[in-house]
């Protein structure tokens, strides 16, 4: 299992390199991708007390949140949410 999860995030990480790749900037579309991010996940786990369901700030969510951006920080509350 964990070696399937490494090769998945292997070629989602390519992916998103290949997509930026493909802008006219794309040092400045994965900053604000990885910006916008954060800032959601940040705005997600300060409304944790509306929605009740407790999203954990740590490395690995930081890191998806950064990475995948604005989805990936949809993806982290609807797993809080499911789970």
């Amino acid at each position: 299992m964990d070696v399937l999860m490494m090769i998945l995030g292997a070629a989602l990480a390519l992916t998103y390199l290949y997509l930026c790749g493909r802008q006219k900037k794309p040092i400045k579309v994965m900053l604000i991708n990885s910006g916008l991010g954060i800032a959601s996940l940040v705005l997600s786990a300060l409304l944790t007390g509306f929605s009740g369901s407790g999203i954990a700030v740590n490395l690995v969510t930081v890191l998806i949140s950064a990475v995948l951006g604005i989805p990936g920080a949809i993806m982290i509350a609807a797993m809080g949410l499911w789970l």
